[in-house]
C-alpha cells in the first residue's frame, strides 16, 4: 500500500511527464517503472491490460541487457536504445530502483532526445526522492 506522500510524488511526477510530453514534439510518451517492471507512471498503453503488458516488456529488455553486459564482462548497462522503422525506445536508470522508458519519434535527433532524457532523469530524481 503506498503512503499519502508516495501518492504525492508519483501525481508530481504523472504530471511533469506529461507536461514534458506535451513541450517536447519528438517524444511520444513516456514511463517510470521499477527495477523489476512494476508501473509507477505509464503515458502509453490504450488500457490497463496494455500498460502492465507494456512495462512488463520494458523490465524484460532491462534484465536482458543486464544479464548480456554481465556475461560480456563489460559492466553494469546504463542505458538500452531500440531503434525502430516508427520510432525509438530508451530506457535509462533513475538512480537505482527506478528507470524511464520514453518513446520517440523515428526522426527524432538521438543526440537532442539524449539531453532532453538528461534533463528529464535529473528532474525525476528530485522528484522521487
Amino acid at each position: 500500500m503506498q503512503s499519502s506522500e508516495d501518492t504525492t510524488a508519483l501525481s508530481k511526477v504523472e504530471k511533469y511527464l506529461a507536461e514534458t510530453v506535451k513541450k517536447e514534439p519528438t517524444i511520444r510518451s513516456a514511463a517510470v517503472l521499477t527495477a523489476d517492471g512494476l508501473p509507477l507512471v505509464l503515458l502509453m498503453g490504450k488500457d490497463e491490460v496494455e500498460k502492465l503488458e507494456l512495462a512488463a516488456a520494458i523490465a524484460s529488455l532491462g534484465a536482458l541487457s543486464e544479464q548480456t553486459a554481465s556475461r560480456l564482462r563489460i559492466g553494469k548497462y546504463k542505458d538500452l536504445m531500440l531503434r525502430c522503422s516508427r520510432g525509438h525506445l530508451l530506457v535509462r536508470w533513475i538512480g537505482t530502483a527506478n528507470v524511464l522508458a520514453v518513446i520517440a519519434d523515428h526522426n527524432a535527433p538521438l543526440g537532442a532526445t539524449t539531453l532532453i532524457i538528461d534533463f528529464m532523469i535529473k528532474n525525476l530524481q528530485r522528484l522521487l526522492k
